[in-house]
């Protein structure tokens, strides 16, 4: 399937990370996410009711980065993706969480994961 939707760039502050600071303190945390769905009834009928509102996506996302912790970005990414499975009937979902800045000795922009998940065939 080639139809997405796309959300690109939600910035959130979470605490996830391995080090007590990270936990106690938080950071910004970066989410983009992009979900597999058939979008043709959607942009026959130009009804909201036929697609997935990035809305609700958007709202899925914050509640896990906002509202949870986890020691990894790794945990984090799977949360998410089980979360949108759980909630929409997506074919695939594509996530990619990342720190800006990383808690890294160094000048890195962003440190993150991307995990690729699919619904299994039924």
């Amino acid at each position: 399937m080639s139809d997405k939707i796309i959300l690109r760039g939600a910035q959130f502050h979470g605490k996830h990370g391995v080090s007590p600071e990270e936990r106690v303190v938080g950071g910004r945390i970066i989410v983009d996410v992009e979900i597999e769905y058939d979008l043709t009834r959607a942009g026959e009928s130009d009804d909201l009711a036929d697609t997935i509102s990035y809305s609700d996506v958007f709202k899925t996302v914050r509640h896990l980065v906002e509202d949870t912790e986890s020691l990894l970005l790794e945990a984090l990414a799977r949360k998410i993706s089980d979360a949108l499975f759980q909630k929409f009937p997506i074919q695939a979902a594509t996530i990619y969480v990342r720190k800006q800045p990383p808690p890294i000795r160094g000048v890195v922009e962003s440190a993150g994961v991307e995990i690729r998940r699919a619904r299994e065939n039924t």
